[in-house]
């Protein structure tokens, strides 16, 4: 996906970088939400140092056309306007996935309000309206059946995504009494993501 930059000024190669990888991703080369190649292997394609190609995506990450997520990688993201994205729930106490999720949701033109309890998420909830909620089920303090019960007092239709663990079956059978829910094992895919989303109709709005 890359290509070697040639530069007269190397303090200006980190630039040139930055705009090759925009283009990339502005032409559709590259796809929000994808992950990229890891610094060390675009650094030896671009052939230039790691502190080059970090100059670079820091660059890319000011433009908002990347994300970074600490121990996860780089992911793309796409210029956006967020007046007229759609607005989504993520409740998850493991900060991985978290910054997982939220690369992959706002690569979709999706904006994203993260709580990391059941109780912070039922708060959020109450004060904001969502086309969507991505819920874990295990989190300290209480679980994600706790979320589903304020939905259904609030009696709010919001679509549920349970994104959970193999070992939360009987969690899951309950949640399952809360009303309609869809289900994303951990680990986490992008592709599975997307199909949730396509599904649930959770898109950005087109302006006709």
């Amino acid at each position: 996906m890359v290509s070697r930059i040639e530069t007269n000024s190397p303090g200006l190669r980190y630039v040139s970088i930055a705009d090759d990888l925009q283009r990339q991703i502005e032409s559709g080369d590259v796809r929000a939400g994808d992950r990229l190649p890891s610094q060390h292997h675009m650094a030896k394609q671009y052939g230039v140092s790691l502190t080059t190609l970090r100059s670079a995506i820091d660059l890319l990450e000011q433009r908002g056309l990347v994300r970074s997520a600490h121990g996860l990688g780089t992911f793309a993201n796409s210029p956006k306007s967020s007046d007229d994205n759609p607005q989504v729930l993520l409740v998850d106490d493991d900060p991985q996935v978290v910054n997982l999720l939220t690369a992959i949701l706002e690569g979709e033109d999706i904006t994203v309000a993260s709580a990391s309890s059941a109780a912070e998420g039922i708060a959020k909830l109450e004060s904001s309206s969502f086309q969507a909620i991505f819920l874990d089920l295990l989190m300290p303090g209480g679980s994600g059946v706790d979320l589903l019960k304020a939905v259904e007092l609030l009696d709010r239709k919001i679509p549920v995504v349970l994104v959970t663990g193999a070992g939360d079956t009987n969690l899951i059978n309950e949640a399952m009494n809360h009303g309609p829910i869809t289900l994303i094992r951990k680990p986490v895919r992008v592709k599975q993501v997307r199909q949730v989303l396509e599904v649930l109709g959770v898109q950005k709005q087109t302006k006709g």
